[in-house]
């Protein structure tokens, strides 16, 4: 069975190895320090969900090489609608590689939750409402998350900023290991006792 190892420190420090990084780091992080970051995790494959000025950043610090882009969509409209304003707001996602990797996503692996053509077409905008919740502001859908892990074929996985533990549910029901590394200590408590609710595999560690 799956297991998920939850981290309670800094993404700065940890060092690692995972077949696939997938993560969602904060958006006020600058794109060169995210590049030292993610260079100390031992893995040729990453998903990124990210600003276009970090991207742009990250990229231009790292020896990264963008395979494909994709479009999560919040669908969460304004609580004014005005004819300036968008009504919708979306995030900016990437699967990038490097060391020459031959790209581990496979579209007919799994069927997007929210098309149903049954031919495997994976439509790089995803419907992805995001998760208000009080404990952890407004967490990934998990749901899009899922089917965007869903996609590669992978072992095993590292978040490095797990926030509410989105990548560790993802990853359990796919049977997929993850490694998730979160510096608040608030959030690793929060998805300990999630995971243990639901009474699913975590291991804790220093």
């Amino acid at each position: 069975m799956a297991a998920v190892t939850l981290i309670n420190g800094n993404a700065a420090d940890f060092r690692g190895d995972a077949d696939l990084i997938m993560t969602d780091p904060p958006y006020d992080l600058p794109g060169a320090e995210l590049a030292r970051i993610l260079g100390g995790i031992r893995s040729d494959h990453l998903v990124l969900v990210t600003s276009m000025r970090q991207l742009m950043e990250f990229a231009a610090a790292s020896d990264w090489r963008l395979s494909f882009d994709f479009v999560l969509d919040a669908v969460v409209p304004k609580d004014s609608k005005a004819r300036h304003m968008p009504h919708y707001t979306h995030q900016t996602g990437v699967y990038m590689t490097r060391n020459g990797a031959k790209s581990r996503f496979d579209r007919r692996r799994r069927e997007r939750s929210d098309t149903f053509d049954g031919k495997g077409f994976w439509p790089t905008v995803l419907r992805s409402p995001r998760n208000r919740n009080r404990e952890h502001g407004m967490a990934k859908n998990l749901t899009a998350w899922t089917d965007i892990l869903g996609s590669f074929n992978v072992a095993s996985v590292v978040d490095p900023f797990a926030g509410s533990g989105t990548t560790g549910f993802a990853a359990l029901d796919l049977g997929i290991d993850a490694t998730l590394v979160e510096i608040d200590k608030a959030h690793c408590d929060r998805i300990e006792r999630s995971l243990g609710f639901a009474g699913l595999p975590v291991r804790r560690a220093a």
